[in-house]
């Protein structure tokens, strides 16, 4: 992925193809879960906002939880019509900023990532090799739109 901040505002954007095809079947594999609410994966999009009081936790989960999912929602919505784009306005990037970054903590959670990890040091045999593939390649192309949207 790059990113270039254009001088009359806005970015311009290319994708590889091979990142076009890896959005285009992330992002309906997380619309799923989004939708069916149900796995364990997706505690990092939700995290625990009252670890101490299970009663304020689930109070405040039922306020923000239905604004979350359609903001994201609406994020995997704009970043799947948009990845044959050549330009993108700040808004539009920031959805991108926000539809990758809740894809990558989904598959973060899914390999149970912590700090100490490093996706380069995954054994050939891992089985979850391509799964943390996939994570560094998440996290590049983050990092990408975090140095575009603050440059």
């Amino acid at each position: 992925m790059k990113l270039r901040r254009e001088r009359g505002g806005g970015y311009r954007i290319h994708l590889e193809p091979w990142q076009k095809n890896l959005l285009a079947n992330l992002i309906p594999q997380l619309r799923d879960l989004l939708i069916d609410g149900s796995s364990d994966m997706l505690r990092r999009l939700y995290p625990t906002a009252h670890p101490g009081d299970v009663e304020a936790d689930a109070a405040y989960q039922e306020l923000v939880h239905d604004q979350l999912l359609a903001t994201r929602l609406d994020a995997l919505d704009v970043v799947e019509s948009q990845l044959e784009a050549t330009h993108l306005d700040e808004e539009q990037l920031g959805q991108w900023l926000q539809a990758i970054n809740s894809i990558r903590l989904v598959v973060g959670t899914r390999l149970d990532v912590s700090e100490d990890d490093n996706p380069f040091d995954v054994a050939d045999d891992d089985a979850d090799r391509d799964l943390w593939i996939i994570y560094h390649l998440l996290t590049e192309m983050l990092a990408t739109v975090v140095d575009a949207l603050s440059g």
